[in-house]
């Protein structure tokens, strides 16, 4: 039993050793998946331009996460979908979303400033909303979209918080959908 217990203790000498020399260049399971990780974020990351709202309160932007400009498969309809997160005039993060009000090109452009938080599927306590309802309801002309290629300009955004807080776009949104090389 002694033999067995010596030779088992020696073994696990040899193979720290050899671990410890070479765990600055070997590569684990563990350092792959997180090389991989990091790898897909830095891909992900500030793939398309960043998006600039000047507005009557100072400047937002967003760093557009998903940007698709192009024509339904089923309909032939020219629609788009833009959304990402980024950054109120005093620092909030902020996650906006634009795209076509029902993929219908008759009507005007959504746009959505969920200030509170930087990412999707969350509803703060903030919404600045810009679509037609929005409009009718603060009795402005609807936004109104352009679509040039990958890139959707917005004129006129009128935004509002609770029917009747009021904040205006001080110059078109320009959203550029091809990615950056």
């Amino acid at each position: 039993m002694k033999p067995l217990w010596m030779a088992a203790a020696a073994c696990a000498v040899l193979a720290s050793a050899c671990s410890k020399a070479d765990s600055e260049t070997a590569i684990t399971p563990s350092n792959a998946a997180m090389a991989a990780k990091q790898a897909a974020q830095t891909a992900l990351a500030q793939t398309y331009p960043r998006v600039q709202i000047d507005t009557n309160a100072g400047q937002f932007w967003f760093e557009p996460r998903r940007c698709t400009v192009g024509r339904d498969a089923d309909s032939g309809v020219l629609s788009y979908s833009i959304e990402g997160a980024g950054q109120s005039p005093d620092g909030q993060p902020v996650y906006v979303t634009l795209e076509d009000e029902d993929n219908d090109p008759s009507m005007g452009p959504e746009m959505r400033i969920n200030v509170g938080t930087d990412k999707p599927l969350k509803t703060p306590e903030v919404v600045w909303i810009a679509n037609d309802e929005a409009a009718h309801s603060l009795n402005v002309p609807a936004a109104k979209a352009a679509i040039d290629g990958k890139h959707v300009t917005i004129h006129g955004l009128v935004f509002t918080r609770s029917g009747s807080d009021r904040l205006t776009a001080t110059s078109a949104v320009e959203v550029a959908c091809a990615k950056r090389t």
